[in-house]
């Protein structure tokens, strides 16, 4: 989830680098299932953008449940498995005034996508997600404020998501320790490193 203080700007900036994204990556073919096409996608992207290993990965578990066609319409969840009915969920949503998360990485379809379904693509979405990241990093040298920017929200919102990829990347990358500081007392990480597991192991399935 990214967040913008100039909606208009980023609206169009986003919509050009998106296209771009996707003519450089539209030879790539992302598998039928929304859930390993996701994973595969996530996993291209962080290798490509040198984001730690099995970060962006852990972000989409925490944001989507690593399924790229995952929806969140007005604060309910959609798990479409056809990308034609995410689209259709995804224009019916634009009429209602809602708020609207799309994708893979859930981005934030009002602010970034107001006219394209490009969050729906996870080639395209995951690889848009990792050259943001990777650019918070660059001015930030913190990955757990990297994904603070990334999330955009209030400081709690933020800690939560932080502490949901943290607790991911634990199953996604056990050895790896971007996010061992960050601060997550009280917070029900072994559950949410349950959950994760099995929705890895549902993706890693469906990929083979």
């Amino acid at each position: 989830m990214l967040a913008t203080p100039s909606v208009a700007r980023a609206g169009v900036d986003d919509l050009d680098e998106s296209a771009r994204i996707a003519a450089e990556t539209a030879n790539g073919q992302s598998p039928a299932d929304p859930r390993a096409a996701c994973l595969i996608a996530a996993r291209d992207a962080e290798a490509a953008n040198h984001l730690p290993h099995g970060l962006l990965v852990s972000i989409a578990l925490a944001e989507s449940g690593l399924h790229a066609n995952a929806l969140n319409i007005g604060g309910r969840s959609y798990y479409p498995e056809t990308k034609a009915e995410a689209r259709r969920l995804l224009a019916n949503g634009r009429r209602t005034g809602q708020s609207l998360m799309a994708g893979c990485v859930q981005v934030n379809a009002r602010v970034h996508a107001r006219s394209s379904d490009w969050p729906l693509d996870p080639r395209t979405a995951t690889m848009w997600a990792a050259a943001k990241l990777r650019r918070h990093y660059e001015q930030t040298g913190n990955w757990e404020k990297a994904i603070r920017r990334w999330n955009g929200g209030s400081p709690r919102v933020a800690t939560t998501l932080v502490c949901r990829v943290r607790a991911k990347l634990d199953v996604v990358a056990p050895d790896e320790n971007v996010l061992d500081n960050a601060a997550c007392g009280g917070f029900s990480i072994a559950r949410v490193r349950r959950d994760g597991a099995a929705l890895l192991e549902l993706a890693e399935a469906a990929d083979r």
